[in-house]
């Protein structure tokens, strides 16, 4: 009889643990560098890449971003991101904007794109790129 009753309570201690656990939705963001910040309440980073491309002489020639989203809008999605690059002295660089349809309710990209979700700026003034804003708002 104590048998019985101790394998009673131990199969339902294992049901009642493995039904306890918490279901998130929630995305783990890599880390983040420190120069590329995300204006939006639409869509947070999954991912986000900054590299900065330097010649044979040690000069600057070429900055890439890329980013990964996550829809957090509770809804399907059109949106346009601006991606826009400073100096140190917060002096706007460059601009360069894309459009994305159809962005669906708690998705994630997976991957970078260079067609959909990386930029290089490969300008004049590359080599004075200290941080990047990714502004990310719906369009209808």
């Amino acid at each position: 009889m104590k048998k019985g009753l101790f394998l009673v309570s131990i199969v339902v201690m294992m049901v009642s643990v493995t039904l306890s656990g918490c279901q998130t939705n929630s995305v783990k963001t890599q880390k983040t560098p420190q120069n590329v910040f995300l204006d939006s309440t639409i869509v947070e980073f999954a991912n986000v890449s900054y590299e900065k491309k330097v010649n044979r002489s040690g000069v600057i020639e070429a900055v890439v971003v890329g980013w990964m989203f996550h829809n957090i809008a509770g809804k399907t999605i059109n949106v346009k991101i601006n991606i826009k690059f400073y100096d140190k002295n917060n002096n706007f660089l460059y601009n360069e904007s894309k459009n994305f349809y159809n962005f669906l309710a708690d998705y994630t990209e997976r991957y970078f794109s260079p067609v959909y979700n990386r930029v290089t700026y490969n300008g004049p003034g590359a080599q004075f790129v200290d941080h990047v804003v990714i502004s990310v708002t719906e369009i209808t």
